[in-house]
Formats: structure tokens, C-alpha cells, sequence
């Protein structure tokens, strides 16, 4: 009899630090998902969509000449930021309305400044689909993707007016004609300019 008794409380002692491990396992366990948890939450909260009233997300890339060109580079100006792709459909038929607002606007403070999404794969076409267009605007390459976190874009084409301040007044999903003028209310608004009509400029 006091054999067995020897025997359980031995059982008992070995079983005691078997579960404080367990228990000590567990709440590692807990800490490091609440640690992937937190660092999870942060990166999202860092790229929070971008909001009307919010600033726009800053970027820096480069043109067609190579040359570096920052969103900031533009403060004091109404940017119409507009993504696009040259294998889009929509995009092709959107750009020569975007054409007819920089040849209208520009001088009255506007900038239409184009982000082609084109990946490495596609890049080679974006020359030649500018001078087939007879696009004169800035274009901007993001090859690399490095506006699709900050912007997380529904898809394109996808347009961004922003403020002189720097500040989103518009963001509209998918294209538009931008030579009518129930498009312009936001733009000619930020520009202070009320055109009776919006002058179709050909190509040259």
C-alpha cells in the first residue's frame, strides 16, 4: 500500500513539469502570434488606402528619360495622377481626353502626370504607345510596383486629383471623358476656372 502511494506521488512530481512546460510553450506560442499579429497591423495601418482629404502618398521614379521625379516635386500645382497600363483598353481610350486637359489647363497651373504600371516584361511598349498617341504629358514608369502598396489601386485606369497642398480632392475608379464638363467640377474647382467648353486640341 505505501508502495502504490510512493508510486502515484512520483507519477504526480513527474507530471507536474511536464504541464508547466506545456504551459510555458503555450504562452511563447501567444506571444509570438500577438508579435506577428502587431507587426502585421502596423505594416496595414503604414499603407491605409488613400482617402479623399488625406494626403497623397508620396513616390519616386522615373520618367522616360530616366530621370528621378518625385510627387513633391509638383506642390503648388493641381496634379491629375493617373495609372495606367499600355496593355489597358481603357487606358488607350481615356489618354486623349487627358491630352485635351493638358494642352487646356497647364498654363493655368495644372500637371497631368501619367504612372504606367507596365512590368519589366512590358515596358519596351511604353515609348512607342506615347509617340502612336502623340501624348505630350508627363509619364512616370513604375516597373517595379512601388506605387501599389501606398495607392492599392482597384485596378486602372485609376485617377488621383490632388491639391496644391498635396491633399487627394478626387479619386475616380475606372476612365472617363475628361472633355466633358460634369467631369471637370473637381478640377476647374481646384484651378479656379469655370470653361464654358472644354477646346478639343488635335494632335499635331
Amino acid at each position: 500500500m505505501a508502495d502504490d502511494i510512493m508510486t502515484a506521488q512520483s507519477q504526480q512530481e513527474a507530471a507536474q513539469p511536464a504541464k508547466g512546460n506545456k504551459l510555458v510553450v503555450t504562452l511563447i506560442a501567444i506571444a509570438v502570434l500577438v508579435a506577428v499579429f502587431g507587426i502585421v497591423w502596423l505594416q496595414s495601418s503604414k499603407y491605409e488606402p488613400p482617402k479623399i482629404g488625406k494626403v497623397a502618398p508620396e513616390f519616386a521614379l522615373v520618367d522616360l528619360d530616366d530621370k528621378p521625379v518625385r510627387l513633391s516635386d509638383y506642390r503648388g500645382k493641381v496634379v491629375f495622377l493617373n495609372f495606367w497600363a499600355t496593355w489597358c483598353k481603357p487606358c488607350k481610350e481615356e489618354m486623349p481626353s487627358m491630352e485635351v486637359l493638358h494642352k487646356n489647363f497647364a498654363k493655368d497651373g495644372l500637371v497631368v502626370l501619367a504612372v504606367s504600371i507596365d512590368r519589366v516584361t512590358t515596358t519596351k511598349d511604353i515609348p512607342p504607345f506615347i509617340k502612336s498617341m502623340n501624348l505630350s504629358f508627363p509619364v512616370l514608369i513604375d516597373s517595379w510596383g512601388k506605387t501599389d502598396m501606398p495607392y492599392k489601386r482597384m485596378g486602372v485606369p485609376e485617377t488621383f486629383i490632388i491639391d496644391q497642398e498635396g491633399v487627394i480632392r478626387e479619386i475616380v475608379i475606372g476612365p472617363r471623358d475628361w472633355t466633358r464638363l460634369d467631369s471637370l467640377g473637381v478640377l476647374t474647382g481646384l484651378l479656379k476656372v469655370t470653361p464654358k467648353t472644354v477646346k478639343v486640341v488635335p494632335s499635331t
